[in-house]
């Protein structure tokens, strides 16, 4: 994890840069913490610093959307630092970037619902969808409604996170929780 403060500003600037294009407030930030690679607090606080010191402008389009872009200070920047960044961290993090963007460009639809089953079970039935057709479906039983309201949860507000996961679960990427 990234703790120093310029780290985690050349980290942002870096994403950004590589992207190419901007980006709503919520999907940079979903991008620059997917991976833990930094926090949501920290985050927070370089973005604002970013902003604050003109390495990236934000326009907004509604009450709700902020549109942020990187400023030709912040590309330079990102241009010129982002060597002191791992590689492994740059590559990991832009990957997991881009298949965040292509998952929400492609018009994905997320879908899920619950049957009772007996016994006080419940079976959680959810699937993505894009428009190639199924990217991935899943059903699992459930013990009680405590673990069926924080599965409910989990998939609905991040459903690309459990998608990606299952994927490097899958792909043998994800090694460290089997153990």
């Amino acid at each position: 994890m990234l703790t120093d403060r310029d780290d985690v500003k050349i980290f942002i600037l870096y994403l950004m840069n590589s992207i190419g294009y901007p980006l709503e407030h919520g999907v940079l930030h979903d991008i620059s913490v997917q991976d833990g690679f930094i926090s949501t607090f920290d985050f927070i606080e370089a973005f604002d610093e970013l902003l604050a010191n003109g390495n990236i402008s934000k326009e907004s389009v509604d009450e709700d959307t902020d549109i942020i872009s990187i400023t030709d200070n912040g590309k330079h920047i990102a241009d010129t630092l982002n060597g002191k960044l791992l590689s492994s961290v740059r590559e990991k993090a832009l990957k997991s970037a881009l298949r965040l963007l292509s998952f929400k460009k492609r018009g994905t639809k997320i879908t899920s619902e619950v049957s009772q089953l007996p016994h006080g079970k419940y079976e959680f039935k959810c699937s993505i969808k894009d428009n190639s057709g199924d990217l991935m479906e899943l059903r699992v039983t459930l013990d009680n409604p405590k673990q069926l309201d924080r599965t409910m949860y989990n998939f609905d507000s991040r459903p690309e996170f459990i998608y990606k996961g299952i994927l490097a679960l899958l792909a043998g990427e994800a090694d460290y929780l089997l153990n």
